[in-house]
């Protein structure tokens, strides 16, 4: 029985490697440890020489009665750029050990 009239979609092969390398990224995503993303994190902002550019700086300077108010947005921009860099910090260190 010939099937060469099924048509099939162009992406219907199957690249194993591919998949193989989704897995090893999730089980190592779902394998960090909120310890240790957070130490990646302090050691990230204590390399700051400045301290006006730390993500808090707004929020300190708010609470001390020098600054009128704090941009939420940003303040919460700047804190998931930061977390997500230590992330992929932990998941690239992670994944290295595994090679």
């Amino acid at each position: 029985m010939s099937t060469h009239h099924i048509p099939y979609p162009p992406d219907f092969e199957i690249n194993y490697h591919q998949d193989r390398q989704v897995q090893r990224v999730e089980r190592a995503f779902r394998a960090l440890d909120p310890g240790e993303v957070l130490a990646v994190l302090d050691d990230q902002l204590a390399q700051e020489p400045d301290p006006t550019t730390h993500p808090l700086y707004p929020m300190v300077l708010f609470l001390l009665d020098r600054q009128t108010a704090v941009d939420g947005a940003t303040l919460y921009d700047d804190c998931r750029r930061l977390v997500l860099a230590a992330i992929n910090a932990c998941l690239e260190a992670r994944l290295a050990l595994e090679d």
